[in-house]
């Protein structure tokens, strides 16, 4: 199952949607089929370009971005999703999922702390003990592969210690499905949402291309069609204001 999700992540990018264009359009060549072969390689051309325009990465990751939380809510606990990059040095001072959690947590706005993915729930809980939270308030579920399964696993430890509301952080695109999985699980979340580091592009020309845009819009794509099956599978509510407070 996991190798077929990144295949179709990989399917998802306009990079390699224009790459498979480009290759159909030089079948046209061979079969001499020159202006079928010249309109498939304009749309190959032309889709790349509009994908990595600024503009567009930003105009789409708009739609899908949470807004910060207010600062002040509390809950039972904060919950960091792994999947970002590992700060370095003071983590309280980094802009990344890592940082935040630190954050909230020296913040007091919640007694427990839970790291959850496969991929990195270790290495932040490991990160986290050095920066000073107890053993006895750090849970970790190590096992989860994706989305769904962050929200089942770590709703099923959180309902151990009796939790019933979170300080979720996650990435901000990523927020609406993460946030929905969980309230699926019957879990209160408060989002806390990490902005992308995407300021160089917004004062970059919109219609300009640039490798970060096309790597958003890439992004942005993929959570489309995430959210898409998540709600046709019942993952998430059917409500459209899944990160809602």
């Amino acid at each position: 199952m996991t190798d077929l999700t990144d295949l179709a992540t990989r399917l998802l990018h306009p990079a390699l949607q224009g790459l498979l264009l480009g290759v159909l359009s030089l079948v046209l060549v061979l079969a001499r089929r020159p202006r079928a072969a010249l309109s498939v390689g304009v749309l190959a051309l032309g889709w790349v370009w509009i994908a990595a325009m600024p503009a567009v990465a930003m105009s789409l990751r708009a739609t899908l971005a949470v807004p910060p939380d207010d600062g002040h809510s509390r809950a039972d606990a904060i919950v960091v999703l792994g999947g970002d990059v590992l700060p370095v040095g003071d983590w309280a001072r980094s802009r990344t999922r890592a940082g935040k959690g630190l954050a909230l947590w020296r913040a007091g706005r919640a007694p427990l702390m839970l790291v959850s993915g496969s991929d990195q729930a270790k290495p932040l809980a490991e990160g986290y003990a050095v920066s000073g939270i107890p053993a006895d308030r750090l849970l970790v579920d190590g096992a989860s592969d994706n989305t769904r399964e962050n929200a089942s696993d770590s709703a099923s430890i959180l309902r151990s210690r009796g939790v019933r509301s979170i300080l979720l952080v996650t990435s901000s695109i990523h927020m609406r499905r993460a946030a929905g999985a969980f309230r699926q699980q019957g879990v209160e979340v408060v989002p806390v949402p990490v902005p992308e580091a995407y300021a160089a592009m917004a004062d970059a020309p919109g219609w300009l291309p640039r490798r970060d845009a096309l790597t958003l819009t890439a992004r942005c794509v993929r959570e489309y069609v995430a959210l898409w099956v998540y709600r046709q599978r019942h993952w998430i509510p059917e409500r459209r204001d899944d990160a809602g407070p």
